[in-house]
């Protein structure tokens, strides 16, 4: 380690950083003395050991900008004060976001000042780790491979080339030691229509697994009349009809050994597709798991509202129940049930079924909608996101959920589901994704 420095992330070499050791220190530091703690925690304590020896107006200087940085008012979220270390082994600038930090002086402190030297205590604590500058990230799905400049993807999944609404991370061309923070930047890229809520969720998978395929299609469930559209998923919905006010059936999913074991116990949240929005709100839908035809769980109920073209329910953790995996899992049958507090017929129209894994899970709610052309930015590193309209920045969307990151593996999957600002869930919506990451060491 040849340079330390303490400030803001993402600041400019322009005395955006007060270095503490290396080239270009204050006059006035003479050094630094820094206490590395290797921790398995997710954060540590440090002693950083400050010589100062110089004029008054030096020593001066140096006080006030370390004051000033750690005052806490002004910290911010979107610009972390942060410790900085260059790494010789990694020939590339380190940085550890600091929680919290105290400036103390030791016995002596006005004595020693007034004859012009000082020694200070800087306490921290920072996080475990150690991040690295922001890397663009090669995004692929059936349409391109290796897209750093913006991969299109659509808000839905069929056999026609480049319908995907998922893209793939080659992570272990990345080297990845630890997880990896991320960065995604997406552009409604639809004529004219706003971009609503939307989800993203992801998966890992190892080198001899094959995508899962989450996107279950209504025409491939037993039960309902199967009809043409083209502004259906793969070309084909499924209408439900039934009568009274009881639970029923309509469709049932069988998920092979294959399928169920890719999941290995994750949790996923099923989002419903209609084909038509529902024309009221006396409808509920539930979920049911069964295994050779024996209903072993059952959701709680999902309270439809009237216009919605889609239906977020409870999540759902497969395969059902702890399992070593060694062998493949047993197939499941995933029942969707409905019932409406209505006697007299009622009618359906449902265009398939997306499984939205949780690794990770973020909701983004609607604020005001995302203008064509317009991108939403989402930061893992400091947990924050923002929107971009004409190069300027405003905030179109509530966050919910936890940080984006990628996991040191072979594979990550992500997929992605939008509704625009009426709740309708059109297949045709589509989205530019980019996308950068920030690798992560707990040795610099």
């Amino acid at each position: 380690m040849t340079d330390l420095a303490l400030g803001r992330l993402d600041a400019s070499e322009d005395g955006g950083w007060l270095v503490l050791s290396g080239a270009n220190q204050p006059p006035g530091l003479v050094s630094t003395q820094y206490d590395l703690c290797l921790s398995p925690e997710e954060a540590v304590n440090e002693h950083l050991g400050l010589n100062l020896r110089g004029s008054a107006a030096q020593t001066r200087s140096i006080l006030e900008t370390l004051e000033g940085l750690l005052n806490p008012s002004r910290q911010s979220v979107w610009s972390p004060l942060t410790l900085r270390l260059w790494s010789t082994e990694r020939s590339r600038y380190l940085y550890s976001r600091i929680i919290a930090a105290r400036l103390e002086s030791i016995g002596g402190h006005l004595a020693s000042h007034a004859g012009g030297s000082l020694r200070l205590n800087l306490r921290i604590q920072r996080e475990g780790f150690f991040f690295g500058d922001s890397e663009a990230l090669p995004l692929s799905n059936g349409s391109a491979g290796g897209i750093t400049n913006g991969l299109t993807l659509f808000n839905h999944e069929d056999d026609d080339l480049g319908h995907d609404n998922w893209f793939t991370v080659q992570t272990a061309e990345l080297n990845l030691s630890y997880p990896a923070s991320l960065k995604i930047e997406l552009e409604n890229t639809t004529p004219g229509s706003d971009l609503g809520d939307f989800w993203v969720g992801g998966m890992t998978s190892s080198a001899e697994e094959s995508r899962p395929i989450l996107n279950l299609e209504a025409e491939g469930a037993v039960g309902g009349v199967i009809a043409a559209s083209p502004g259906a998923s793969g070309g084909k919905y499924s209408q439900y009809r039934w009568s009274g006010s009881a639970w029923t059936t309509l469709a049932t999913w069988t998920l092979g050994p294959v399928e169920v074991s890719q999941l290995r116990q994750r949790t996923v949240t099923p989002i419903a597709r209609f084909f038509t929005p529902l024309v009221d709100a006396n409808l509920s839908l539930r979920l049911q798991i069964a295994q050779a035809g024996k209903v072993v769980w059952q959701s709680p109920e999902s309270n439809a509202q009237a216009g919605l073209g889609s239906l977020a329910m409870d999540p759902i953790c497969l395969p059902l129940g702890s399992l070593p995996l060694v062998n493949f899992a047993y197939s499941h049958q995933l029942i969707l049930q409905a019932r409406h507090t209505a006697q007299g017929e009622h009618v359906l129209e449902l265009d398939d079924l997306l499984l939205l894994p949780h690794e990770p899970f973020v909701l983004f709610k609607t604020i005001t909608g995302l203008p064509q052309l317009s991108k939403i930015v989402d930061d893992g590193t400091i947990g924050q996101n923002w929107s971009l309209r004409g190069g300027l920045e405003l905030k179109t969307h509530r966050r919910i959920g936890g940080k984006l990151a990628l996991q040191p593996c072979c594979r990550h999957h992500f997929w992605v589901f939008q509704c625009d600002t009426a709740q309708h869930a059109p297949i045709e919506r589509t989205l530019k994704a980019r996308a950068w990451f920030r690798r992560q060491w707990r040795l610099p």
